[in-house]
Order: C-alpha cells, then sequence, then structure tokens
C-alpha cells in the first residue's frame, strides 16, 4: 500500500518527465478532512468557513511562528473569529475574503505582460435561525473589480454572488436553495483550470437552483437542478441538471464521479467527470479529475465536440504552514478529429505564515500540440496574496 501511495504522490512530476514540458481546499484530505461540511457551511465546498473551520486553519493549517512556543492552540483557536476573541450573535456570522494576483507572462521577453488584478473581493453574511444551525441563510456580496463577471453587472458593481437557504434535514440529508455553485467534479480554487471555467464552472458562474446533498460515513452525493445565474441575460442562462458523488474507498482515499448536462439558446454542454482524492500522509495529498466535454452549437446546429480534460494537483507538506504545489492539466477541444491539445504544468509553494493570510508563489509552464504547427512555451510567474476575516 506505501508504494502504490508513492507512485500516487509522484504522478504529477512522472508526467511532466513524460510529456518533457514544463482554495480551505479539498486538498486538506490529508489532514484526515475529508468532508466539506466539516468546515464550510456548504456541504459540497467553496464558500465561507464555519466557526470549526476557522478553528481547524488557525490550529492546524497555519504556521505559529508569530506565537510564542508557549501559547497554547486552544488560545489560537478562540483567536480565529472574526473579532479575535469576541463572541458574536449566535444568529449571525461574517466574513470578508481578498484575493489579489500578481502575474508576468514570459519574462525577460520583448512581449512580456505584467498585471495585478483583484481577483476576489467577498463580503460573506451568514444568518441562522437556531443556535445549532440548522437552518441558514448563506450569502456572499462581491465587487466585481478586474472582470465584471456577467452581462447585467457592471465593473465596480457590488452584487449578491450566492444567497441560498440551508436546512439541516437530519445528519445524513442537506437541502439547499437559491443562488450557488453547480454540483459538480472538485471545486479548486483555481477558477481557470480546466475543469473550472472552460466548462462553465468558474468563478462567476453560480447559478438558482436547488440541491439534495445525502451524507453518510462512507459515501455522500448530491442532485442539482439548477436555471442559470439571476444576473445573465435570458437566453443565455445555462439550465440543467447534476449529479456529484464520492465514495471511501478506505481512510483518507475517496473516488468519485459527476455528471451534468445544461442549455441555453445558443450552447448545449453536457459533462462526465471521475474524481479521486488521496490523503498520502498528514498535510501531503493528491487530488485528480479526469473528464469528458461535450459542446454543441444550437445556432448552426453543426455535430457537437467531444473534447476531454485532465486535472491532477499535487500538495506536499514541508513543514506546518508551508507546502509545495504542483499541478497538471491537459485539455483537447476534440478527440474525433485533429485538433489542439493543451498543456500546463505548474509548481510553486503554497504558504499559511500568518493568521487569516495565504501567500503562493508559482511558475507556470503553458504548451499546445497542433499538427502542421510549432509553438514556443508560455511563461508565467504568479504570486498570490489571500487575507481572510
Amino acid at each position: 500500500m506505501r508504494k502504490i501511495k508513492s507512485i500516487l504522490l509522484l504522478t504529477p512530476f512522472l508526467l511532466l518527465f513524460n510529456q518533457q514540458e514544463a482554495h480551505a481546499y479539498p486538498d486538506f484530505i490529508g489532514y484526515s478532512y475529508s468532508s466539506c461540511i466539516t468546515c464550510h457551511y456548504n456541504g459540497l465546498g467553496g464558500g465561507a468557513l464555519n466557526d470549526y473551520g476557522r478553528a481547524l486553519f488557525a490550529t492546524e493549517i497555519t504556521a505559529r511562528d508569530v506565537y510564542d512556543k508557549h501559547t497554547e492552540e486552544e488560545t489560537i483557536a478562540a483567536q480565529s473569529g472574526f473579532l479575535g476573541s469576541q463572541k458574536l450573535p449566535w444568529w449571525f456570522r461574517p466574513g470578508l475574503k481578498y484575493r489579489g494576483l500578481w502575474y508576468k507572462v514570459n519574462p525577460g521577453s520583448s512581449q512580456t505582460i505584467e498585471k495585478y488584478i483583484n481577483m476576489q473581493e467577498d463580503v460573506n453574511l451568514s444568518f441562522f435561525a437556531d443556535k445549532k444551525q440548522n437552518v441558514a441563510l448563506i450569502t456572499t456580496i462581491s465587487n466585481a473589480d478586474a472582470y465584471p463577471p456577467h452581462t447585467n453587472v457592471k465593473q465596480w458593481d457590488w452584487y449578491a454572488k450566492e444567497y441560498y437557504l440551508r436546512w439541516k434535514v437530519n445528519n445524513n440529508l442537506w437541502l439547499y436553495a437559491g443562488q450557488m455553485d453547480k454540483a459538480y467534479g472538485i471545486r479548486n480554487v483555481d477558477h481557470t483550470a480546466v475543469n473550472r471555467s472552460p466548462i462553465t464552472l468558474g468563478q462567476f458562474d453560480q447559478s438558482l437552483g436547488a440541491i439534495a446533498h445525502f451524507t453518510y460515513p462512507t459515501w455522500d452525493i448530491a442532485v442539482n437542478g439548477f436555471f442559470g445565474n439571476s444576473y445573465d441575460d435570458e437566453d443565455i442562462k445555462q439550465k440543467g441538471a447534476s449529479v456529484v458523488g464520492e465514495y471511501q474507498l478506505f481512510e483518507n482515499f475517496k473516488i468519485g464521479g459527476s455528471a451534468l448536462h445544461s442549455e441555453n439558446k445558443s450552447v448545449q454542454w453536457d459533462l462526465a467527470a471521475f474524481t479521486s482524492r488521496i490523503g498520502v500522509s498528514k498535510g501531503t495529498a493528491v487530488l485528480a479529475e479526469f473528464g469528458l466535454k461535450k459542446r454543441k452549437d444550437k445556432l448552426t446546429n453543426a455535430d457537437a465536440t467531444l473534447g476531454t480534460y485532465a486535472w491532477i494537483e499535487s500538495l506536499i507538506l514541508i513543514r506546518r504552514g508551508y507546502n509545495i504545489l504542483t499541478a497538471i492539466e491537459t485539455s483537447k477541444a476534440d478527440i474525433n478529429k485533429a485538433s489542439a491539445e493543451n498543456l500546463k504544468y505548474s509548481f510553486g509553494a503554497m504558504m499559511f505564515p500568518l493568521p487569516r493570510t495565504e501567500l503562493r508563489f508559482m511558475a507556470v509552464n503553458g504548451k499546445t500540440f497542433e499538427d502542421g504547427s510549432g509553438q514556443f512555451d508560455a511563461w508565467t510567474l504568479q504570486s498570490q496574496i489571500h487575507v481572510s476575516y
């Protein structure tokens, strides 16, 4: 078993050499937290952290270098609230999130581009009808800064990115209704990855709908019907349904599958994916998603294109708060005929040096393979800062 885990951990590096080219997160299964409902108000992951998630992030994920060695973990956990150790009313939990990205494309060349963008500016407001938080209203208000996400949202507008009611029927059934992320695949934080925005699951692709989430110790499944984003014009709203599920083969090893169908007046999407999340050792994990993507242009009535995508990520713990992050991504638009194939490899550091703070430093290499043409590799240097309260 140890040999199998070692091979899986090295998969991103093996793929790199074979090709000869160069978010709380689902990776934290490496800490034995395999269920998103443990730390998030949304049982499928993403969005604001609950009180337990905040405390866990402060006491297990974040470095404690700024604390005296005699400071107890209980003290650090008590300071992880929105106002530190100051208690808030049981019926209300606020939160603030900011994520900024600096990047430089093809450094050292005459074609270089350098830019800083505000990727995420969120205000989370969560309200509860009872002390056990069985019934809740979860909202996220965002600023459309660098890239207005939808036709009816102008740059610099504040708008309600997500808002939904959550009802814990019992320990095994959670119901959600409102505008939220669609239920599909692994919700990694990189919204530009091949399993996010390129297949209509990006940072601003929330949709009105309802989710029934059945969760048990060794398996869970969620069924989602959706009707389009409330800020989209009617003719571009993607309406449809999806299903996602995971099964625990053994401790810290989950496999899953997803399927999605959606369409508007001009485009129809059909997606299917196999997923895997493996906690190799404390703080170290390997995640993978392999999928098919079928896209049909309804306006031209041309034959649908069937493409593929694959995403593999590894997080390797160096010491508390400091990690090596790698990712391999591939995508092909049409497997039935000659078409471009894209490969991207990312390598760098993901660090949590201070409470409420995340830093990333990454080098990204992109390559396009296409019959009859050759293209130079594209290199990008990136750094991110993420502050959360």
